[in-house]
């Protein structure tokens, strides 16, 4: 990595924040209501130094890659996925997919099946978590958006970018989709490169600030947000009335476990469980740093994707609507500070959720005691979200593949 990386390795970026200076309120409530234990002054200190960490296996095959080509690269990566090594394979490459095809000890590959089932039960409700709580939250940090302000990734082609951010998700949490060489699978190998690649541009970026922001796409970074979409993400179901079962909880923590370590996050960081899991998402909030304008142009870019896709009077009138209430929800988990961060708008329409989620409970109550009601839930969420997903996409699948050059440089 960069030289100017290096030479300051020794102690934390000014990003770190100390948690005893934090007075957000928000994550004071959080921490009186999911931590049990507290947390210590060697986890703080831990954490902090993986804001200098990167993914070494994923490292060694960009600089590869970046030797290459990109032209050559990606279709040789794209066939080595689906099984069939090319023999002019570098050996960053082959050493690539044989480490990442070595199951960890701990997978228990009934229990990522858990987690899939309850993914696509969630149906809107999942995806609604998702875009107002997982992705909002990420944002709302100054220095972990960097690499997609950078990129230019939202601010550019917002509707695009997020269609496949979605499409992500949905093919790494359908059954069946983590085994070796399925949709899932492939699909979080090939955005683990991507990452390597944008963090290798970025390293190397004169506009890239290290002694502020560490490295780029760190691990302290990519387990906050695989967080997002674990911990955080089965509370905001539990918000909107969802019910979910221990074997559900830990089905989805199963999951996004084995996805993590698939793109490279350090193994001793991933959460086993909800509890350590929101131990993790209460440590990375409370050593973030604020919020910055990049953080109100990727919020403000997400909020009005509903906009930017309605055409007829009636659509853009049910898109103002529908960005009223997705804010509020947003405003409702993340707090009104966060809200405020990241320029939403501040309506009533923020409470109906104390009316949807009784309703809501009140059905899953009925799903739990009607003989195959889960089955049917299971079907009908997933068909929802795979229309969701890829009716943006106009028939083009995602291609995960890097950006050539900054917007920024």
């Amino acid at each position: 990595m960069a030289a100017a990386a290096s030479a300051i390795q020794q102690t934390p970026p000014t990003r770190f924040r100390d948690p005893a200076e934090n007075r957000d309120l928000f994550l004071k409530l959080a921490d009186a209501l999911f931590i049990r234990r507290k947390v210590s002054d060697e986890e703080i200190a831990r954490y902090g130094s993986y804001l200098w960490a990167g993914d070494a296996l994923a490292d060694r095959l960009a600089k590869k890659f970046d030797e290459i080509g990109m032209q050559r690269a990606m279709p040789m990566l794209n066939t080595a996925l689906h099984g069939n090594l090319p023999a002019d394979a570098p050996d960053e490459l082959v050493e690539f997919i044989v480490e990442t095809k070595k199951d960890p000890a701990w997978l228990d590959r009934a229990l990522l099946e858990e987690g899939a089932k309850l993914s696509q039960r969630s149906g809107p409700f999942g995806e609604y978590v998702l875009s107002c709580v997982s992705l909002m939250g990420g944002y709302r940090s100054a220095a972990a958006n960097k690499p997609i302000a950078f990129t230019g990734q939202l601010e550019y082609m917002a509707p695009r970018r997020l269609a496949e951010a979605a499409k992500f998700g949905y093919d790494v949490t359908r059954t069946g989709a983590m085994a070796q060489g399925a949709p899932g699978f492939n699909a979080a190998l090939k955005v683990r490169m991507m990452h390597a690649h944008v963090r290798l541009m970025l390293d190397r970026s004169p506009k890239w600030r290290h002694g502020d922001w560490g490295l780029p796409i760190n691990q302290a970074d990519m387990i906050a947000t695989n967080i997002l979409f674990s911990s955080v993400y089965l509370t905001g179901l539990r918000i909107l009335g969802l019910q979910i079962s221990d074997r559900e909880s830990q089905g989805v923590m199963h999951l996004w476990r084995y996805i993590g370590w698939l793109m490279g996050i350090d193994e001793t960081l991933l959460p086993e469980n909800e509890e350590q899991g929101m131990r993790m998402a209460w440590l990375a909030g409370v050593t973030q740093p604020g919020a910055d304008a990049d953080s109100r142009l990727l919020g403000q870019a997400l909020l009005n994707v509903p906009m930017e896709r309605a055409e007829s009077p009636v659509e853009k009138a049910l898109a103002w609507l529908e960005m009223q209430l997705r804010s509020g929800f947003t405003r409702i988990v993340l707090g009104d500070r966060a809200g405020d961060d990241l320029g939403l708008p501040d309506s009533p329409l923020k409470y109906t959720v104390a009316f949807t989620t009784p309703a809501v409970f009140a059905l899953e109550t009925l799903r739990r005691v009607l003989p195959g009601a889960t089955d049917v839930a299971i079907r009908l969420g997933d068909a929802w979200q795979r229309r969701m997903v890829e009716k943006p996409l106009g028939g083009k699948m995602p291609a995960f593949v890097p950006p050539q050059e900054l917007r920024r440089v």
